[in-house]
């Protein structure tokens, strides 16, 4: 099963660079990313090749992270709801 994570970025410039070089030196790809800026917040959703060396890697970094079914734990059926509240949040789900 795909999880994926969040996690708040610093708003600094190597943020991102930092989080992915972690995954990268564990061998962890990236299969799926999504982010969003508002200000001075940042989050990051990403999904993994490998949820727990992904979760090592948060950790190594003391980068706090949440976990997520992608379908919210909700029945097929209400996924199109889904799909829909994500992207009147502006958040492409098309892919």
């Amino acid at each position: 099963m795909t999880v994926w994570f969040t996690v708040q970025l610093e708003d600094r410039p190597g943020s991102l660079a930092r989080v992915a070089t972690a995954l990268g030196e564990r061998g962890v790809n990236i299969t799926g990313i999504v982010g969003v800026a508002e200000d001075t917040d940042g989050a990051l959703m990403l999904t993994t090749s490998d949820p727990a060396l992904t979760r090592q890697s948060f950790e190594a970094l003391g980068l706090a992270y949440e976990e997520h079914d992608p379908t919210g734990g909700l029945v097929p059926d209400r996924l199109p709801d889904v799909q829909r509240g994500l992207a009147d949040r502006g958040m492409d789900v098309t892919g």
